[in-house]
């Protein structure tokens, strides 16, 4: 018997010592798991949170995609409009340089009609210096006229208008002769006129196709005011005087001038 019990009591304590290693064993896994569920539950938490931030970050993403989405629109309305306005600016740039071109031509064909009454002024006060007595006013009505005439040239060149002037030249048919002098009814303008309403000078000339002893007729709003006759004809511009039983009232610069045959 006593082997048999020595047997049993060793198998006890075997299985005791067993059962406190298995113990010992398990507690120390299921702290070990314990932990790892932490740090697991931790990690959670953190992805998480990352989770939170990344998926804010994405909207916050979103909105400056659509903010620079917008920028961009604007950004290329813009960039239109700069190009729209850049074209326009050329454009106005040619018309700018054109306006100048003709302002220039304008000023140089002024200072050439300057320059020719000028010398047809120089030219009357010398033949107004020789003259007979009787001979002497005539030339000093023409002079008088000329120095309108410059007068009104000066102003003009000085605010020359923006359009092309092209040099009158006397007309000629095709055989090179010279055509006859203004029709009949072809009206003019008074653009200057003399003291007492003596004589008047009108904004055509031989250029015009007049001539001197031209009758005209000096109207405004349909109603004859005077009668005239050519009597020095000029290029681009003529004298008239004013026959005095005809007139009618005080004349006008602008009133109309009508030849007759």
């Amino acid at each position: 018997m006593k082997p048999l019990t020595l047997i049993l009591c060793l198998i006890a304590i075997l299985g005791s010592a067993a059962s406190t290693f298995f113990y010992f064993q398990i507690d120390s896994a299921k702290e070990q798991l314990q932990q790892e569920a932490a740090l697991t539950a931790t990690r959670i938490t953190e992805l998480r949170t990352k989770l939170t931030e990344a998926a804010a970050q994405s909207d916050g993403l979103q909105k400056r995609l659509a903010e620079l989405d917008s920028e961009l629109g604007e950004a290329k309305t813009k960039a239109s409009a700069a190009d729209s306005r850049s074209t326009q600016l050329g454009r106005e740039t040619g018309q700018l340089r054109t306006q100048l071109a003709a302002k220039t031509e304008s000023a140089q064909a002024l200072a050439t009609e300057l320059s020719q009454v000028k010398r047809e002024l120089s030219q009357v006060k010398l033949s107004a210096s020789t003259a007979a007595a009787e001979q002497s006013e005539s030339d000093k009505t023409t002079i008088a006229v000329l120095q309108a005439r410059i007068t009104d040239l000066l102003a003009a060149a000085a605010k020359a208008p923006l359009r092309a002037v092209k040099p009158a030249r006397t007309p000629k048919a095709a055989d090179g002769s010279l055509l006859p002098p203004a029709a009949d009814g072809i009206s003019y303008q008074v653009v200057s006129i003399g003291a007492n309403n003596a004589f008047v000078v009108i904004n055509a000339g031989s250029a015009q196709g007049i001539a001197d002893k031209q009758n005209l007729a000096i109207s405004r709003n349909g109603q004859t005011l005077a009668e005239a006759v050519i009597s020095s004809c000029q290029e681009n511009y003529s004298i008239a005087q004013i026959l005095t039983r005809s007139l009618q009232g005080g004349l006008s610069k602008g009133d109309l001038a009508t030849f007759e045959q």
